[in-house]
């Protein structure tokens, strides 16, 4: 499987911590202290005389912020006056503070080429601490939107949110105040149901389950619990809800191999109830949101003698493709690591959903977040509808209750923000949910649904497309 290298950085989950949920991103400067306390304020930009009333600072131009932020910031991304736009807020994900524009570069450049996008909207950032935990950020993001909304002259604000940015958004928005303030929420890749790979005895219990090698036992166990134990405000935020219901209850485990995979994996500490009852109790307005999900294409996917295939004489295309550059801290392939540890996730014996004993039911997930948990899937259908393999995805027609829900083929978590498809594939992709809609470049999807977005409870897609209108082609993967 992975191999012990010189240098533990090469590690595979020390990969993961190079890129898991949108990392890759420097280090908060020395004397920010142990406990992540920061400096009280940050010093603003100055703003220019025509945008004087308004206040809100401009990021310094192709520069990263170094400082950890003490509080959440609205920023504007230039001094043209907002006129009578609409403003659009960018809420980034896990670390994406320290990254220029907050990682948003490739988006806002593809926006801001089109002239009808330059005359509906003007673009805000907000920042904020993403590796605290939730609890704490949420009233620090409350304030700053209320904020942003009183110096905007009560004007509506649009908000594009990328992974735990669209958690941190949607429990915000349990408040009336910032829910009235908000009319629409577009979020990337959000583990609105959290994800498996942050149930931590659950993800213990899979390696101790699956794996078969002692020293990859041994590895994956440990640089787990060293990557979770500098974030653990994921474990607590973002671990899976069991709204599906499908976690196990072995209690204690313990491999016989010295550090290898142990816990105790019990419903009553190890499932996010939190999350649970957020949904059940207090769900936000849905008919506002956009929920775009990913998937990426796995052996678990194939029809057995192609999984076959790609699991021997494949092997070592694999290993150079995608194994080898994990081990060197490349992003993507990472994700695609990742991937297939989710879609090798234990589920209970007496739920598994095909009469063969499937077990990779979380099969559909972009490298953090499963699609039943991006497309923000109420919880009776996620435990209705079974989405671990593509043919899967017809059962989300009728079963989501956001404004609008798209589902892309191939495609892993930082997709939505880079553009990057998997294995050389092309750019285009096309919504597997409506397939007639054709293909686009993902950031292409991102414009025209912000451009065309209508408040329509309920609906899985927009069924207003002009008669008569062509639908792009694009070759298969």
């Amino acid at each position: 499987m992975y191999h012990q290298a010189d240098n533990r950085r090469h590690r595979f989950f020390t990969a993961l911590a190079a890129c898991l949920y949108l990392i890759s991103s420097p280090a908060p400067p020395a004397g920010a202290g142990a406990s992540g306390t920061a400096k009280p304020q940050e010093a603003l930009p100055a703003v220019a005389e025509s945008d004087a009333g308004l206040g809100f600072p401009v990021l310094p131009a192709g520069q990263r912020l170094r400082d950890k932020p003490g509080r959440a910031i609205v920023y504007q991304l230039d001094l043209q006056p907002i006129g009578d736009r609409r403003p659009l807020l960018l809420v980034h994900g896990l670390r994406g503070e320290y990254r220029t524009l907050f990682r948003w570069d490739r988006v806002i450049k593809k926006l801001e080429a089109s002239s009808e996008f330059r005359d509906r909207y003007k673009i805000y950032l907000l920042r904020y601490d993403s590796t605290r935990t939730l609890k704490t950020v949420i009233p620090q993001f409350q304030r700053a939107v209320l904020e942003m909304h009183r110096r905007l002259a009560a004007r509506p604000i649009s908000l594009l949110a990328l992974s735990l940015g669209g958690n941190l958004v949607e429990q915000a928005m349990l408040d009336p105040q910032t829910n009235s303030a908000i009319e629409l929420v577009f979020t990337l890749a959000t583990p609105f149901h959290g994800s498996p790979l942050f149930s931590a005895d659950w993800f213990q219990y899979s390696l101790y389950k699956n794996l078969a090698f002692p020293w990859t036992r041994v590895d994956h166990s440990l640089d787990y619990r060293v990557y979770f134990a500098h974030n653990p405000n994921l474990l607590s935020d973002l671990a899976w809800d069991n709204a599906d219901g499908y976690m196990p209850e072995p209690g204690h485990f313990r491999s016989l191999l010295p550090l290898g995979p142990s816990g105790n994996l019990d419903l009553s500490r190890d499932a996010n109830d939190a999350l649970l009852c957020l949904h059940r109790d207090a769900t936000p307005d849905k008919s506002k949101f956009i929920c775009y999900a990913g998937y990426l294409l796995n052996p678990y996917l194939l029809p057995s003698p192609r999984r076959q295939f790609e699991s021997t004489v494949l092997a070592p295309y694999t290993f150079f493709t995608i194994k080898f550059p994990a081990h060197l801290l490349r992003e993507h392939p990472v994700l695609g690591m990742l991937n297939r540890e989710i879609s090798r996730i234990v589920p209970r014996d007496d739920v598994k959903p095909r009469p063969e004993n499937w077990p990779h039911v979380y099969g559909l997930n972009d490298g953090i977040t499963p699609v039943g948990s991006a497309v923000f899937l109420p919880s009776a259908a996620l435990r209705a509808n079974t989405l671990s393999r593509e043919d899967d995805l017809q059962h989300l027609r009728g079963a989501t209750d956001v404004m609008l829900a798209r589902v892309f083929r191939n495609v892993d978590h930082l997709t939505f923000i880079d553009g990057y498809r998997p294995g050389h594939g092309s750019s285009l992709v096309r919504d597997e949910l409506n397939p007639l809609d054709g293909y686009r470049q993902i950031f292409d999807w991102i414009l025209s649904d912000l451009l065309h977005a209508e408040p329509i409870s309920g609906q899985i897609a927009r069924e207003n497309r002009e008669p008569g209108q062509a639908v792009t082609k694009s070759p298969l993967d």
